[in-house]
């Protein structure tokens, strides 16, 4: 039990600096899910869901949208389908500069009009910034509490597929899920003895 606590990385506590449950759109399980793993596929993909004029005018508009927003760091943008079928939705995802190391926290989300002219919301998805410590061989699992939402967000789908390791979340109403193999579930309380 000591070794597998050992090597699971605990990253932080996103606290005080983020903002409320609930303050971000918010979707089902099962679109966050989805979105997720759609997120894994453009990002590998050379043009990141800007695959036609109109998308590409929305990962422009919402780069334009972002202005001011953003921590201090690189970001890649995916453009992916509105889950409400009228738009689209672009994802800022932050990337650190250091080897073998992820980001939990900084990405922000675009809500943009089907015509790609229109930056109709902006999601900070995390108010901080932090990536992990080196993520290695033996690394059993991340930990992140995130206070934006009662449910793990996409970019931990998206995370935890890119890291293949599972990722703990800690959220505001006291659950704890895992985020894994695509998929994310409330952890089941373990009776006291």
């Amino acid at each position: 039990m000591i070794s597998r606590i050992a090597n699971i990385l605990l990253l932080f506590s996103v606290s005080a600096v983020c903002a409320g449950a609930g303050e971000i759109r918010e979707f089902p399980v099962s679109t966050l899910e989805r979105l997720g793993n759609e997120l894994i596929r453009a990002s590998r993909s050379p043009e990141r869901g800007a695959t036609d004029p109109v998308r590409k005018r929305a990962r422009q508009t919402a780069i334009a949208a972002l202005q001011g927003k953003l921590f201090d760091t690189r970001y890649d943008y995916v453009v992916l389908d509105d889950p409400d079928g009228r738009g689209f939705l672009v994802y800022a995802l932050a990337a650190t500069k250091y080897t073998g190391q992820v980001v939990l926290a900084g990405h922000f989300r675009v809500t943009v009009s089907a015509d790609g002219t229109k930056a109709e919301r902006v999601d900070a998805l995390s108010k901080a910034f932090a990536h992990s410590g080196p993520v290695k061989k033996d690394t059993a699992a991340l930990w992140l509490t995130q206070l934006v939402s009662n449910k793990p967000l996409e970019t931990l789908i998206y995370t935890a597929n890119l890291t293949k390791k599972p990722i703990y979340v800690g959220t505001p109403d006291g659950k704890k899920w895992e985020v894994a193999g695509g998929k994310m579930r409330v952890e089941r309380s373990k009776p006291s003895n």
